[in-house]
């Protein structure tokens, strides 16, 4: 048994699983699905096979390690890692890592990856103690004057950098390398040599839901036109910007003391998430900058369902409130909006009104229809008969993208109030009204269908028949048939050879199947598992009338591929070899019959 085998059956995936959703047993185990939007469980988990499937929308299936990566939102490598923390087999793993590192999921060797991590824990630590050296008593002294006391900075483990060269000189003597500095952005080049571009700056380590330090954030106490107020981290192979979350770590240690997470805020910038979490708001997250992304919307959604989401009170703010919700929203958050007094953000709220003043913004905050209507609402002035109307059209087409019809009705009443149109108006506008693009979730839910609905042909039905009985082991399968002869295609192939080298089956092999294939292949696998229930008529003259199609297919192929080449050259051997190949499809069709 190699190491990934033994990692999957040392985990029992009912209880992975059951980490991060209920899990409802009736006939099996069932949940909504945790990777798209959903009312009614589709999403089952095969006790069994170690697999899971999601029958609804996203049809999303795989084995333990699948759903760590996609639930995690991280790579092949880390989710072997996170597993083998969870079932004990850290030092197994690190015996094992030549079977695993350097494989086609992994662009950087897992070796680099932890050099690097290890060289930014250095950093970290080396920041955080400048701060409480003399030379860090202006960034204390700033720190304190923002009411941000030390269980705060211990909290974040904030630090700070005072020159150019100091942490180069330190890392060097840890053995670290000026390319491996480089690597992880804190140390670049220019015409005078190598230098820290944190220097001179308050440091705010960023820390992945793992407790990673995989980048840093810096701010500058200085005002000076040239030189920049805050400079972030570029992405590097332990950080990316759009797939990490600010403050994701400290979610995940109030989830693992237990503590029931209502709500998590999300703004625009670490200082702000410092400010709220100083002033008791400690599930306040922040995005890295970037527009907000599916996938930092699902690491939020690991803790809790319900999203405030607290941007500037400027109007590049509110635009990104306004792009933020349809992510939030499409990864399944019940989302509201903090409506911002116009230029403050929230660290400039807790300042000037305390706790108390954004509890009350956080209490009056509005759902996301109503942001979106309030936002259209301010490029219309209702007052003119042309610009109410283009408005109410506007807003009839937000209020239409809803699923609740109940929710719909209360809508348009209040658009009846606000505009004065009947709400029979308003309704007739709606049948009318084109229908918004499709969101992210709906467009890969798209992608997914017309992949599935594109098989269809008899010959593709013959063949998922046959590789899908063959993963799940039916007695007919002969194991002794020359595949080749049956599939044309590498997929197939690998399918039925992994099988054919793996005689002895046990629970495990369909799960350690998922390890070697690439993601588009498991989605073909997933589909092939849960095509066919096997019901009692799926009997071995099933299969092998399946067998025999296929091979009947591939020899008429080859049977005109001589018959062109025949054409061309008027070779008479080759008449020979048509024949035999006529006879055999033949033989085939009579036993077919």
């Amino acid at each position: 048994m190699d190491f990934i085998d033994e990692l999957l059956s040392k985990t029992d995936i009912v209880e992975l699983i059951r980490e991060y959703v209920p899990l409802e047993e009736k006939g099996g185990y069932w949940a909504c699905c945790p990777f798209h939007n959903e009312n009614t469980a589709s999403f089952r988990v095969y006790e069994n096979t170690q697999t899971y499937y999601c029958f609804g929308a996203c049809q999303k299936g795989g084995n333990a390690l699948t759903f760590v990566k996609e639930i995690e939102n991280i790579d092949y490598a880390d989710a072997i890692k996170l597993l083998a923390k969870k079932t004990g087999l850290e030092a197994e793993l690190e015996a094992s890592r030549k079977n695993f590192s350097g494989t086609r999921r992994d662009s950087v060797s897992s070796e680099k990856k932890d050099r690097l991590l290890a060289l930014m824990r250095f950093a970290a630590k080396h920041y955080h103690e400048n701060l409480y050296s003399p030379q860090g008593a202006k960034f204390k002294k700033y720190l304190t004057e923002r009411g941000i006391q030390d269980s705060i900075i211990k909290r974040f483990g904030i630090g700070a950098s005072f020159d150019s060269s100091s942490l180069i000189a330190a890392a060097e003597k840890q053995g670290f390398t000026k390319e491996e500095l480089q690597d992880c952005n804190v140390a670049q080049t220019n015409e005078k040599g190598i230098y820290d571009p944190f220097y001179d700056r308050l440091i705010i380590p960023i820390i992945n839901q793992f407790g990673q330090v995989c980048a840093f954030g810096g701010r500058t106490l200085i005002k000076d036109p040239d030189f920049a107020k805050y400079r972030n981290s570029t992405n590097t192979a332990i950080f990316e910007k759009n797939k990490t979350v600010f403050a994701i770590n400290l979610l995940q240690k109030l989830k693992k003391s237990q503590t029931k997470i209502d709500y998590a805020i999300l703004c625009e910038g670490y200082m702000d998430v410092i400010a709220l979490q100083s002033h008791g708001f400690n599930t306040a997250v922040a995005s890295m900058g970037t527009a907000l992304t599916l996938n930092q919307a699902k690491q939020i959604k690991n803790f809790t369902t319900k999203v405030f989401i607290s941007f500037d009170g400027d109007t590049a703010g509110q635009k990104n409130a306004l792009a933020g919700l349809d992510v939030l929203a499409a990864a399944g958050l019940n989302v509201r909006v903090v409506q911002m007094p116009k230029g403050l953000d929230p660290d400039d709220v807790v300042k000037q009104y305390g706790a108390e003043g954004y509890q009350k913004l956080l209490d009056n905050a509005i759902t996301l229809p109503e942001f979106k209507i309030k936002s259209l609402l301010q490029n219309y002035d209702l007052a003119d008969l042309e610009q109410k109307a283009k408005f109410t059209a506007a807003a009839v087409a937000v209020i239409k993208r809803l699923e609740n019809t109940i929710e719909q009705e209360e809508y348009f009443k209040r658009l009846s109030k606000l505009t004065g149109y009947d709400l029979q108006v308003l309704r007739r506008q709606a049948d009318k009204a084109e229908d918004l693009p499709l969101d992210s979730i709906a467009r890969l839910d798209k992608t997914v269908k017309e992949k599935v609905a594109a098989v269809k042909d008899k010959n593709q039905s013959a063949k998922d028949f046959i590789l899908a009985s063959i993963a799940a082991d039916k007695d007919y399968v002969d194991y002794r048939e020359d595949f080749s002869e049956v599939f044309t295609d590498d997929f197939s192939l690998q399918i039925a050879n992994y099988f054919v080298a793996n005689k002895n089956k046990n629970t495990q092999n369909i799960a350690s199947l998922y390890t070697y294939l690439n993601e588009n292949e498991q989605q073909q696998l997933d589909y092939l598992l849960n095509k066919y229930p096997f019901k009692e008529g799926d009997t071995a003259t099933k299969y092998g009338d399946c067998i025999v199609l296929l091979k009947k297919d591939i020899l008429q192929k080859r049977n005109q591929e001589l018959l062109d080449e025949y054409k061309q050259t008027k070779n008479p051997h080759l008449l020979d070899k048509m024949q035999e190949l006529t006879d055999t499809i033949q033989s085939l069709k009579n036993k077919n019959k």
